[in-house]
């Protein structure tokens, strides 16, 4: 009877450990594609401050025409006069340098815009990194839950195989009916067909776990039975509110809206231009003149623009921009909202989960002792094959499920904390579990 219930106790093997397959998140090619993003943001950000710098231009030209060009004289009393003012080859080249000193704040914008939108593709990026955790968590947990289970149906099939052996035992010399030794083997083959199906679904999320991690994995190993730190919905909340990546992304982009706005609005301004270039002209490559204008033709000078009107076109794009804000704005609270409703569903579901881990421990206490009395009346003859089955099968499914059960509960607390944010994640669960 000892040898039985040994039996159907699960075995656990080395598997990958949880903190692991945290850490190999960072191969995922999702994960790679935005930081390639972010730093494309950053590299335009960068660009957007060079529009607030000095420009430097080399420039060189060279032109043969057709024909020369001449001027008319016209003296009354005498035929018109034509006499050449330039020949028909020439070059001209030139090195200019000019600063913006006021565009009607649009370049200041533009990089505020750019700033932000670099801030934005970082959070994402980090919003990303988050939701990857949470997938891999998930998995990794449906991933343990499955390997416990098959752990539990292989030691199920190893007591109806023993059962059924000495089941054989007292058929052969008459003690056992053929329909209770029938019986048992239908329900040992009954659970081979559950292995079968119980591999497939490990195999499967194995794959799919494997893809996010881009590498091969096995089995996965949670620290189901590692203590936890309190979990306050209060606390939660707040956090999230206040850091988490994807409502600290929103809030940017209403930054970004509010900079498009300005740029709007810098087109009510004149902008304002200096220049300095020196330049030469000639009809050779020495550039020293053609003999009819000034070789040196440098200068320094300054450029005024001022549109006065553009049929309502700039008093529309600046409206346009204003409502994209307050819809962006009427967006981020609604999605406060929303998170909030998520986090608290999320401890109601932590409590009922709890609860049922209670009732699984206790009916998995009463499964064994049930077991445990009913092999011992089969040994005696005092109750039926089928209701050995049954009990070996029960007791297979209340370890299967105090298992799952455990790991649904690691998963959810890991998902309260990952609601929260990446930082608070790491900082309060990774580094409490013993990972």
């Amino acid at each position: 009877m000892r040898r039985l219930l040994l039996l159907v106790i699960p075995v656990v093997v080395f598997s990958d450990p949880y903190i692991k397959i945290i850490e190999d998140i960072e191969n995922s090619g999702a994960l790679k594609s935005a930081l390639m993003l972010e730093r494309a943001a950053l590299h335009t950000e960068e660009a957007a401050k060079g529009k607030n710098l000095p420009t430097l231009d080399l420039y060189f030209e060279g032109a043969w025409l057709k024909d020369t060009p001449t001027v008319t004289f016209r003296i009354p009393g005498s035929p018109p006069l034509q006499t050449p003012m330039g020949t028909r080859r020439n070059f001209s080249g030139s090195l200019r340098l000019a600063y913006p000193v006021f565009a009607g704040y649009a370049i200041s914008a533009a990089i505020k815009k750019a700033g932000f939108e670099h801030e934005i593709a970082k959070l994402k990026k980090l919003d990303l990194e988050r939701n990857l955790y949470l997938q891999a968590t998930e998995l990794a947990g449906a991933v343990y839950a499955a390997d416990r289970r098959l752990n539990a149906l292989k030691s199920a099939k190893k007591a109806m195989t023993y059962s059924y052996e000495k089941a054989k035992g007292l058929y052969e010399n008459g003690l056992l009916p053929p329909s209770d030794l029938y019986n048992i083997e239908a329900k040992k083959h009954s659970v081979e067909v559950e292995i079968t199906d119980a591999e497939s679904q490990k195999e499967q999320l194995l794959n799919r776990l494997g893809h996010l991690l881009n590498r091969d994995i096995d089995s996965v190993e949670l620290p189901v039975e590692s203590l936890s730190i309190p979990i306050d919905k209060e606390t939660i909340t707040e956090t999230a509110l206040r850091q988490r990546e994807d409502i600290s992304a929103l809030m940017a982009g209403i930054e970004v809206d509010r900079s498009v706005e300005e740029v709007a609005k810098s087109r009510l301004y004149p902008t304002l231009t200096v220049a300095a270039e020196l330049k030469r002209h000639g009809d050779t490559l020495s550039l020293n003149g053609d003999g009819y204008t000034n070789p040196d033709q440098s200068y320094i000078g300054a450029f005024v623009s001022w549109n006065l009107f553009d049929g309502f076109s700039d008093k529309n794009d600046i409206e346009a921009a204003r409502c994209k804000r307050v819809a962006s704005k009427i967006a981020l609270d609604d999605y406060k909202k929303r998170v909030k409703r998520e986090i608290s569903n999320a401890f109601l579901e932590l409590s009922a989960l709890i609860s049922r881990l209670d009732s699984a421990k206790m009916e998995l206490k009463a499964q064994k002792a049930y077991c445990d009395l009913t092999v011992g009346r089969f040994e005696n003859q005092l109750v039926s094959a089928d209701e050995l089955s049954r009990s070996i099968a029960d007791l297979s499914a209340a370890q299967a499920k105090v298992s799952t059960l455990k790991s649904m509960i690691f998963v959810q607390r890991a998902k309260i904390w990952l609601m929260a944010g990446l930082e608070p994640f790491k900082e309060n669960f990774l580094k409490h579990h013993d990972l």
